[in-house]
């Protein structure tokens, strides 16, 4: 073995007793290299598997003896302390590694960002749990943007034993177009059923509850003080209920990346020890160690196909179609209801309609002109 092939140098004195003890080496099977006499007494070398022959024959002649060994420089030796020592450093952060240690929320809202970690603490998504039992990205991903339409992304980054989930909210829509200088009117741009204002100027001319078209006037910026008007244009918005006609196309089967497993590799050293192994030198060494410590982590997926159906769409396209819907409307817009007008099938795609009962904001600003 390549522990035993190595040699060990040994120095001695003159001594009475040496050559005597040269002689009991070689009766007992030790393989002697290279024996140089000199004025001071005698250097040889010896295999490291005969060093506890030499030690026991030099107790019986008591002779001193110094060892060395040539490449003292380039061997580091291995104790069963240190390998404990060295398999306790890997093995307990390996472990540690399988678990969830902390997950942190990004969010602009606190009211949302506790809403969030009561969502994933129903996910069973907690702190201290074994990866391996945790559900997927994607599924975190869909629970949470269908409990929170007014979120449009959810990002979810996992870097070792963290989680950091980041909240995307959807795009405020601004409707108002015309210069806020301009004094104006607001009126409907859609047909609806009012259900409340939101002014910080001008009078309301509907009622609540009653049903206007799109053109009509819901808020005129001119008041009547006595027989005088007053100019000072309608700001605000104004909710009613509609409804909301959506149309959709996807193909019957939708090819996707799909999750399989997380791999852990560790104790990646056949190479470097080989290397190690047949040239023991500092740089191999240096690598071999850096293998050890080395924790790859894989993502296993692969290439799925859904065939859609009616189930399929209701429970994961629907959810997917309505967070798109909501991201149009206004922050302070929501959707009531819904519900499918009807689907077509072909051979590769399905077609269909859907009905969303919503309030929003549906008030314009229509700038007043003289005369008005």
């Amino acid at each position: 073995m390549a522990m035993n092939s190595r040699k060990i140098t040994c120095h001695m004195k003159t001594h009475e007793h040496l050559y005597p003890f040269i002689h009991a080496l070689k009766d007992n099977g030790v393989y002697i290299i290279k024996l140089s006499p000199n004025k001071t007494g005698a250097t040889f070398t010896i295999y490291e598997k005969d060093l506890a022959i030499v030690r026991r024959i030099r107790k019986k002649y008591k002779l001193p003896i110094h060892f060395t060994r040539p490449d003292a420089n380039h061997i580091i030796h291995f104790h069963w302390s240190m390998l404990l020592g060295l398999l306790g450093f890997i093995i307990i952060p390996y472990i540690c590694s399988l678990f969830l240690w902390q997950i942190s929320i990004d969010d602009l809202s606190d009211e949302r960002k506790v809403r969030l970690e009561q969502e994933l603490h129903d996910l069973k998504v907690d702190e201290r749990k074994m990866l391996t039992s945790l559900v997927s990205d994607a599924d975190i991903r869909q629970v949470l943007l269908a409990n929170n339409h007014d979120l449009s992304w959810i990002h979810i980054k996992r870097t070792g034993s963290k989680m950091n989930i980041t909240s995307v909210p959807a795009p405020i829509v601004i409707r108002e177009k015309i210069d806020n200088q301009v004094p104006s009117n607001l009126v409907a741009l859609r047909r609806g059923v009012i259900t409340h204002y939101d002014l910080r100027s001008g009078e309301r001319l509907v009622p609540l509850n009653q049903t206007v078209k799109n053109g009509d006037m819901l808020v005129t910026g001119v008041l009547k003080q006595g027989k005088k008007y007053l100019l000072v244009g309608a700001e605000g918005q104004v909710f009613a209920d509609f409804w909301l006609e959506t149309s959709f196309e996807i193909p019957t089967k939708i090819v996707y990346d799909k999750f399989i497993s997380k791999q852990v590799k560790i104790f990646q050293v056949q190479s470097p020890w080989k290397k190690f192994k047949k040239e023991p030198s500092k740089d191999h060494l240096v690598k071999l160690i850096q293998s050890v410590f080395e924790i790859e982590h894989h993502t296993i997926v692969e290439k799925s196909t859904v065939t859609v159906n009616e189930q399929w769409i209701k429970e994961a396209f629907l959810p997917m179609l309505r967070m798109r819907t909501a991201s149009s409307l206004s922050p302070k817009g929501k959707i009531k209801d819904e519900k499918i007008l009807h689907m077509t099938w072909s051979n590769d795609t399905v077609k269909g309609k859907v009905l969303y009962y919503m309030n929003d904001n549906i008030a314009g600003k229509r700038p007043i002109h003289q005369g008005d």
